[in-house]
């Protein structure tokens, strides 16, 4: 399995979707920052507020940027029949479709935590600066939303693998990316309060745990599938 992961790697040249999540995450943290900047009135009271805005648009930003990667490593190989050529290997479809999944969890995971560490940093050595939000930042607070940043990434990495069941329904890379967009949107939308679903642990718990089962049947049903 591990071999077949570093030939996926080497093959779709991963280094450029990893410099897409540095680019991706240096980006929420220009938005983070740009947003406070309102003659009026201040986006944060607090960094209580960053941390939730932080990570709100960091899940929302990497379950897209899974979608896509779903769409390269797996939808377009579908679409195009380039799979075709892999299956004539001897190789398991459900072990290289099982690998291509591992690949995309494990980055939306280890990205989602990267992203929270970037844009967090950014802004609190900035606000240092520019003094956004006076006072110091208190270690429960950091220790707790630390905590909470490690299981919304795993949690969301999970998520993330839903759009796969659209996506394979007609081979579809727009239907994968916008159902992404769809997912996140319905799990983040506050219509103005604080309130979100992501907010309910246990509702983010159970529709990842239905993207996990998308997975499972993914690869189930990996021998059966025909290539269109």
């Amino acid at each position: 399995m591990l071999n077949l992961i570093k030939l996926e790697l080497r093959k779709f040249k991963i280094a450029g979707n990893i410099l897409g999540g540095f680019i991706a995450s240096f980006l929420i943290m220009a938005f983070v920052i740009a947003v406070n900047y309102d003659t009026h009135e201040k986006a944060f009271a607090s960094y209580k507020d960053v941390l939730g805005i932080i990570d709100a648009t960091t899940s929302i930003t990497f379950i897209v940027f899974a979608s896509v990667l779903l769409s390269k490593f797996i939808i377009d190989e579908y679409k195009t029949r380039s799979i075709t050529v892999l299956f004539m290997y001897p190789l398991q479809r459900k072990k290289l479709l099982t690998a291509k999944l591992i690949i995309v969890v494990l980055f939306t995971f280890l990205f989602g935590i990267i992203g929270r560490v970037i844009v967090f940093s950014g802004f609190y050595i900035y606000n240092s600066f520019a003094h956004f939000i006076p006072g110091e930042l208190p270690t429960s607070l950091l220790v707790e939303h630390g905590v909470r940043f490690l299981v919304n990434s795993a949690m969301y990495s999970c998520i993330a693998l839903i759009p796969l069941y659209f996506g394979m329904r007609k081979y579809s890379v727009p239907t994968t990316i916008v159902s992404s967009i769809l997912v996140a949107a319905v799990l983040n939308a506050n219509n103005g309060t604080e309130f979100t679903l992501s907010s309910i642990v246990v509702i983010p718990a159970a529709i990842a745990a239905v993207g996990l089962v998308v997975a499972y049947l993914a690869i189930r049903n990996a021998d059966t599938k025909d290539v269109v």
